[in-house]
């Protein structure tokens, strides 16, 4: 990053050279025969510091074009709430419910990390459920002793599970199902919490982790179009991301998990109608989603470990995007924020007016041509436009029941070299997610 003290010594440097090029003219004079070829070698490298210099002067007006357009977005991502304090911490326990199998080294590195992070035991409790028979694993769950409560179930393998005959490829899918709602049912019913943050053993997590689930707990309460708090951005690859703003939250129709927080008032509305497999999926149906929505982080607050390259999707996604997303590190006190931004009922207006009135509409073809700074905001009018202009946005090009990754109200955004980009449903030719939108086969 560019400097004022290098840019000083920058322009010493150009001064000296002038100075040694002026005392050589008055000291030799043009009768001198080494003077042409003295002042060409000096006056080369002056042309070479002054294009140094061009090169910094250009660096520092793209920095201070990106400084000013995340000051922009974090202002405009937010509502004036003068006057209201920040909710603080939750002051109920929020236990995190640690998934596992036959990944001894994955669980004992993803508890080690949690333990070292936690702020509190007593606030955070931590649950290792075990699913399958394997002896390793379960011996490093049991070597933290009562730092965490260890939980083994009967294995899938020997549980009967009945799976339709065109699914038995997909066995594993049924057996983590019925892990998810053994262990959440434990979590809510036997042991009597209100809130369950989930993890899998295949996470890292950030330094406040802790505390951003701390701090928006109360939204599932206040706000009924929220169902769940998660940690993860499906597009938070370093290119798309802002990462001078590790505070900024948003409203998501997608369901991320990888890492996300519910309440026992969705367990009694989801244990009923639980699936027999692909829970994930389920949940982002809209007969379950029922229009409400996620919060998600700009950057995430978890990211996904080597381990995640051997499990029950088979490293899918992970080299392209799952291992690119970034882990925060600035530590973000949201406790002290006031988050009542994300309410359904602050937060529309200001997204609507962020998106459709300040952000200037282009095409994409028109991307290169745009000042890196400030937002834009590209249409999109069918599931194949939206395709195409998601890969050359380099996002993630999928959907999940016609809601693409990461949108809200079809919106998706992305943070392109200090420029803030909005992928944006035409609203002529597109109305509401519609569940026939999919990617086409051979496309990946």
């Amino acid at each position: 990053m560019p400097s004022t003290r290098r840019l000083v010594l920058l322009l010493v440097a150009l001064i000296g050279f002038w100075v040694i090029v002026a005392y050589h003219f008055l000291r030799s004079g043009e009768e001198d025969p080494t003077y042409n070829a003295e002042v060409d070698e000096l006056l080369a490298k002056i042309h070479d510091l002054e294009r140094q210099l061009d090169i910094e002067n250009v660096a520092i007006k793209r920095l201070q074009a990106e400084v000013e357009a995340n000051s922009k977005l974090i202002r405009a991502n937010r509502v004036n709430l003068e006057g209201q304090e920040p909710h603080g911490p939750w002051k109920e326990p929020i236990p995190i419910l640690v998934f596992s199998c036959n990944r001894k080294d994955a669980v004992r590195a993803h508890v080690d990390r949690l333990i070292s992070l936690r702020p509190s035991a007593e606030r955070f409790p931590i649950i290792v459920s075990q699913d399958c028979d394997d002896e390793a694993t379960a011996q490093a769950i049991k070597s933290f002793g009562d730092k965490v409560t260890y939980v083994k179930h009967i294995a899938g393998d020997k549980a009967n599970l009945t799976i339709p005959n065109e699914h038995k490829r997909w066995t594993t899918y049924y057996r983590i199902a019925r892990h998810y709602k053994l262990a959440l049912h434990h979590t809510f019913r036997n042991l009597g919490y209100s809130t369950v943050v989930i993890t899998e053993d295949d996470l890292d997590v950030a330094p406040d982790f802790f505390e951003y689930f701390s701090a928006t707990r109360y939204l599932l309460d206040a706000d009924p179009t929220l169902y769940c708090v998660s940690a993860w951005n499906d597009n938070g690859k370093k290119h798309l991301i802002n990462e001078n703003a590790p505070e900024l939250l948003y409203r998501s129709d997608f369901f991320p998990g990888l890492g996300w927080m519910m309440s026992k008032k969705l367990w009694d509305e989801f244990e009923p109608r639980w699936p027999q497999g692909f829970w994930d999926d389920w949940i982002r149906e809209p007969e379950n989603r029922k229009n409400r929505s996620c919060i998600r982080p700009e950057i995430s607050r978890t990211a996904m470990s080597a381990y995640g390259q051997k499990g029950a999707s088979e490293g899918l996604f992970f080299t392209k995007h799952l291992a690119r997303v970034v882990l925060n590190h600035k530590s973000v006190e949201f406790t002290k924020l006031n988050l009542d931004y994300l309410q359904k009922n602050n937060y529309d207006s200001l997204f609507i007016k962020t998106v459709y009135t300040q952000a200037e509409p282009i095409r994409i073809d028109e991307m290169l041509g745009v000042p890196k700074s400030g937002s834009v905001r590209i249409t999109y009018d069918a599931n194949l436009d939206y395709i195409k202009k998601a890969d050359k946005l380099q996002i993630m090009h999928d959907f999940k029941a016609g809601v693409p990754r990461t949108a809200y109200q079809g919106v998706v955004t992305a943070f392109l070299n200090g420029l803030r980009v909005y992928l944006v449903p035409d609203p002529a030719k597109v109305s509401g997610y519609n569940k026939k939108w999919e990617v086409p086969a051979g496309i990946d």
